[in-house]
């Protein structure tokens, strides 16, 4: 039915002979005609151009691209429905990919400016950038003429990769959607900085190369916040390492709080013992309570050891990591040398303890030797 339509003294006719009006009106309606029946209707002749009959005034067929230009570039969004009389479908096919280019852009900079032109600014978008102490202003402007837009050269590639942008600005529901967009003004920002005249019109031509400068830098900043995630994973490891670390060694200090109180003990046992059975008993008990504590030292020191070890395995699984590799590895070092270090000192200290337990046994054994051969 779109053949139907056609121009006559700037007036869009549609020919309804040998139609049902009705079916005329159904395909008006399909295009955003909300009220068929107002437009006027002179023979077989149906008149178009009649604004207050279509959805928010915008009647979608053009009598050429100037004039669809002139009706659709100073609009939000693409319109549903676009029809240029006389184009045939590649043409169409090809209008059609430019237009959605032109507001997948513009749409993105809507959303990534800090501000859009006034009066005095029209058809602008405005981008403030700091480095280095220096404020830098950068305006955008989407004002083009038509044949400028009909120069532009794009293809399905050139459209998805403004897709994939338009919908990483527009996401808002995860935690790195304000990175994204600061990631995404930087590189219009160095996209643009050699640019005399900084136009839409620029963005759309190399759409292509923008995507790759603006992927290239993301993945930057993912690479940047995959190694602060991992340096904190290995700091937390390390930590809890030494909590599990410090824990043994409480425990073990508590339990050595019994040794003096043992030897006060043996001595008041040991006054009013007389007989062989009684230094006998004596022995055997101290003997049984060193090799108790000797062992429950020895096992802590294994589990601190196992501990280590785990720690140091866990460790490898970022041998292999390329980004970030030297500030990885140094972290990694550097919580091994605190491992190692409160490894050695806890198996130190559990291993004095040992001795001094097995030094009394020895004292004690030597005095009630002492004493056996005195009754």
């Amino acid at each position: 039915m779109l053949d139907r339509i056609s121009l006559d003294d700037d007036q869009l006719i549609l020919d309804t002979q040998s139609l049902d009006i009705k079916d005329a009106h159904e395909f008006l309606k399909s295009y955003g005609c909300h009220s068929p029946g107002n437009l006027d209707l002179i023979g077989d002749e149906l008149f178009l151009l009649k604004p207050s009959a279509w959805d928010e005034g915008y009647v979608p067929f053009f009598a050429n691209a100037e004039a669809m230009w002139h009706s659709l570039r100073t609009r939000s969004t693409k319109p549903e429905h676009m029809h240029i009389i006389g184009m045939d479908q590649d043409q169409h096919a090809s209008i059609s990919r430019l237009l959605a280019l032109y507001f997948l852009v513009r749409e993105t900079l809507k959303t990534l400016c800090h501000s859009e032109g006034d009066d005095s600014q029209t058809l602008k978008y405005i981008f403030f950038s700091s480095k280095e102490s220096l404020l830098t202003k950068l305006e955008v402007s989407y004002l083009m003429a038509c044949d400028e837009l009909m120069a532009i050269e794009v293809d399905d590639k050139g459209v998805k990769h403004a897709q994939t942008m338009h919908a990483a600005s527009m996401a808002d529901e995860d935690v790195h959607c304000e990175e994204r967009r600061h990631v995404m003004r930087e590189t219009l920002t160095d996209f643009l900085k050699d640019e005399k005249d900084c136009n839409i019109r620029t963005i759309m031509a190399s759409i292509s190369p923008f995507y790759k400068k603006y992927n290239e830098r993301y993945k930057v900043y993912v690479s940047k916040f995959s190694v602060n995630k991992i340096l904190t994973e290995i700091e937390n490891d390390c930590v809890s390492f030494l909590g599990k670390v410090q824990d043994a060694i409480i425990a073990q200090q508590t339990k050595a709080f019994a040794v003096p109180g043992g030897i006060v003990a043996v001595g008041a046992i040991l006054k009013p013992a007389t007989t062989a059975w009684d230094y006998l008993v004596i022995l055997i008990g101290l003997i049984i309570s060193t090799w108790m504590i000797t062992s429950l030292n020895n096992n802590v020191v294994s589990h601190i050891d196992l501990l280590s070890d785990e720690f140091k395995r866990s460790t490898k699984k970022y041998d292999d990591i390329v980004v970030g590799v030297e500030d990885i590895q140094e972290k990694v070092e550097e919580s091994r040398k605190k491992v190692l270090i409160s490894s050695a000192s806890a198996s130190s200290k559990l291993n004095g303890l040992t001795r001094v337990c097995w030094l009394i046994l020895i004292l004690v054994s030597l005095i009630l030797l002492k004493r056996f051969l005195e009754v």
